[in-house]
């Protein structure tokens, strides 16, 4: 009987470990440096939580090119979340540099 116990608290041990991993594996860290998405390319699964993180020493934003989401002004040092809900490509940039673009593709 004791054995049996101490396998189910390990096995759940083991369930607890594995969901907490697969939460870690959703979520994806952007950077935004010397007027740059990095990367500029990136692939995620839905329900992914994206943060966008200004390490620069200006303003940026993260505005989708169809409306999707808008972060409004990210001063440097802070940071935009958002998460996937449905599959496809996004594009997206920032509106005080019009040249600092991306693409996000989640499926």
């Amino acid at each position: 009987m004791r054995i049996a116990s101490c396998l189910a608290t390990i096995g759940a041990g083991l369930c607890v470990s594995a969901g907490a991993l697969a939460a870690a594996a959703h979520e994806v860290s952007i950077r935004m440096q010397q007027q740059t998405f990095v990367p500029v390319k990136i692939e995620v699964a839905v329900g992914t939580k994206i943060t966008w993180t200004n390490n620069d020493t200006q303003p940026h934003s993260v505005t989708a090119n169809d409306g999707l989401f808008d972060s409004g002004a990210i001063l440097p040092g802070k940071a935009f979340q958002w998460t996937t809900t449905q599959a496809g490509t996004i594009g997206y940039h920032c509106i005080f540099h019009p040249s600092m673009t991306a693409d996000l593709t989640v499926k």
